[in-house]
This record gives structure tokens, C-alpha cells and sequence, in this order.
């Protein structure tokens, strides 16, 4: 049955009309599912979200910290989650200008801006062999940078800087402990800095270990240790790997891989997918500033629909359109009891603003 087969009603028979009414109330129950399942995850983004996040920030110490032991978790999932192939991304991001409020809410001045970035990574497996489970013994290099550009209006650097560029390189390394426990480890560094002040100390460096176990078909789960030098010296920290998806007529996806995503998406045609996703990203800079040396951080989190189009077997094209629900801005001291003393409940932030994106991606 087809749209184009019932163009003219009159011309069937009942046992066909009864067809025909089957076929178009199955479409409109399954739009109605899906539909159903958008306005439940908005409410869960803009009601639960918000709730949860003051509660972890205050009980976890939810700080700084978290972005680089994500960058680590990020470059160490780069090879488990891509199945170790080749790969290429591409990707451009820009949130439309917002106020500037400080950590109590209120206005800065007449302080205001946006945010343009655009990022690539790449992958490059070195050595891949497989198991008699074919399970991947590999290893490979991954290269990732993002540049990004804040027109910032009537507010000060002591704010928010105008230009950051994040750079990491790293060797990965990743082996089956067991039919359902496999290990990751890298080593690699990172250059964080503001464009306009450069220096050594913006050189760190980064190394970690992930053990994760396959739970079921749907869900990988991990843990281990990620280390870096953000204080000046080298710390380990407990780094969590997750990774759950739900295939069918929906596909739903929760992982704390690549970047901190949740999404739910259908298969509209052959080549186009449609998907509700959410997203945390940022980018970070050690700086000089007040005669000490600080981190600046800006993190910010999205929600949007995103249509995919494949455009040929081994290349895709991402297009979101929605809103950047949280976009954070403040400079942290570089000691432990600046990351683990007293969290606020907010930090300065840009206020809710349109949020677009376009992404290609490669791979073998």
C-alpha cells in the first residue's frame, strides 16, 4: 500500500477501503508515538534537567574537572566506539548573541554575546587484529581541534575570552580482556589557550585507562582512571564510560563517549534520519590572569532537531537547528581546592539562544 494507490477512494471495493483506512491510521499512530516521545524529552530537558544538575553539581563537586576527564573519556572512546576504522569529522557550530549574567542572575552591564566554532578529528587505526570472538586488538591515532570565536559586546575579558583553540593528539591502544571485558588506554597531550596569550603552560598532558564490560547487546559500561596536568602536576581521576542505544521503528541513545549526548531519532527514508538530540560540549584555556594561572572554561549544552542525510555509503550530513539551553563562562584557580572546595549553585552564563550546526562525517 502506498500514498500514491488511494488517490481516488471511490474506485475501491470495502475490503480495500478497509485496507486503506488500516494503512493511513498506522501512519498516524506512529507519528503520534513519535510525537508523544518529543514533547516527553523536552519536558525531561527543560523541567527534570534543571533540577538534577544543582543536586549533582553540590553531592559530586561538579566542577571544571569534569571537562578535562571528559576530554580524556572522549579520545579514549574514539576507537571502541568507531570500531576502530577510519574516520573523518567535520563540524561548524554557531549560538546567536545572549546576555551576559553573572552567578546570582543578573545582567552584566549591557554585556552580550555569541559563538562561532568549528572543529575536525581524525582516526587513523595503525594496527588492527582480530579474535576468533572478532574482537579488535588495535592501534591507532586520533586527532581532534576545535577553534572557537565569541563576539563579546560591552563585556570585558575579565569575563569571557574572544578566541580559544583546544588541540589533542594521542596513541590509543585497545584489547579484549574477555568475552565481555575489553580494555582501552591512551597517552597523548593537548594544547588549551586563549589565541591572543600563549605559553607553555597551556601544553597539557593527558593518559588514561578504561575498562569496560559488555552489560548486554544494548549497553557497554566502564570505568578507570583518566590523568592529566590541568593543576600544574599530574592527577588521576575517576573517568566513566557509557554507552546504551535501543534499535527499532525509534532508535534511542544515551552516551557519555565522544561527548555527553542523548537523542531518539526515526528512519524518515532510505537516506534521511530524523533526530531530537541533546548535547553538552566545551572548550577551555589555561590563562595568566590576576598575576595566577587560571582555567578558563566555557561549557555549553543544546537540544535540537537534527536531520541526517546519507550522501553516499561512506559519508554522511548533519544539519540541528533548536536552542542552547546552558552556555556557561568563568575562570577557576588551578588548585585542588579551587576544584574540589565550595561548587555554586550557577556560574556566570550567556543566556538561552538559537542554536545551529552542520556536521559532514567520513568513514570506512
Amino acid at each position: 500500500m502506498s500514498w500514491q494507490k488511494i488517490r481516488h477512494l471511490k474506485q475501491y471495493n470495502p475490503m480495500q477501503k478497509t485496507a486503506i483506512f488500516y494503512f493511513l491510521f498506522s501512519k498516524v499512530y506512529k507519528l503520534t508515538r513519535f510525537v508523544y516521545f518529543l514533547m516527553w524529552f523536552v519536558y525531561f530537558e527543560k523541567s527534570v534537567f534543571p533540577t538534577l544538575i544543582p543536586l549533582v553539581r553540590n553531592k559530586f563537586k561538579f566542577s571544571v574537572m569534569k571537562y578535562y576527564v571528559w576530554v580524556i573519556v572522549a579520545v579514549l572512546s574514539i576507537t571502541a566506539y568507531q570500531k576502530v576504522t577510519a574516520q573523518i569529522v567535520l563540524k561548524t557550530e554557531y549560538i546567536a548573541p545572549s546576555n551576559f549574567l553573572d552567578e546570582n542572575g543578573n545582567q552584566v552591564g549591557e554585556g552580550k554575546g555569541d559563538l562561532k566554532s568549528i572543529s575536525g578529528g581524525l582516526q587513523i587505526p595503525v594496527s588492527v587484529k582480530m579474535n576468533e570472538l572478532n574482537q579488535p586488538t588495535a592501534w591507532a591515532v586520533a586527532l581532534k581541534g576545535t577553534y572557537v570565536s565569541m563576539n563579546n559586546k560591552n563585556l570585558s575579558t575579565d569575563y569571557c575570552l574572544n578566541e580559544v583553540l583546544n588541540a589533542q593528539l594521542a596513541v590509543i591502544h585497545t584489547r579484549p580482556l574477555s568475552e565481555r571485558w575489553s580494555l582501552i588506554a591512551m597517552l597523548g597531550g593537548g594544547v588549551y589557550t586563549d589565541l591572543s596569550e600563549f605559553s607553555g603552560k597551556c601544553i597539557l598532558g593527558q593518559g588514561g585507562a578504561l575498562f569496560i564490560r559488555k552489560m548486554n547487546p544494548n549497553l557497554d559500561l566502564g570505568g578507570g582512571a583518566a590523568i592529566n596536568n590541568v593543576l600544574g602536576y599530574p592527577m588521576a581521576f575517576f573517568a566513566l564510560y557509557l554507552d546504551w542505544h535501543k534499535n527499532g521503528k525509534f532508535d534511542f541513545n544515551i552516551s557519555m563517549t565522544t561527548t555527553f549526548e542523548i537523542s531518539a531519532s526515526m528512519q524518515v527514508k532510505e537516506n534521511l534520519r530524523l533526530r531530537l538530540i541533546g548535547e553538552a560540549n566545551g572548550v577551555s584555556a589555561v590563562v595568566n590572569k590576576d598575576g595566577k594561572s587560571k582555567i578558563f572554561v566555557q561549557q555549553y549544552s543544546t537540544i535540537g532537531l537534527q536531520p541526517e542525510f546519507k550522501l553516499a555509503k561512506y559519508l554522511t550530513a548533519r544539519i540541528t537547528g533548536g536552542v542552547s539551553v546552558s552556555r556557561e563562562a568563568y575562570f577557576q584557580d588551578r588548585t585542588i581546592k579551587a576544584f574540589y572546595g565550595d561548587t555554586p549553585d550557577e556560574y556566570p552564563h550567556f543566556n538561552i539562544a538559537p542554536y545551529f550546526a552542520v556536521a559532514i562525517k567520513y568513514g570506512l
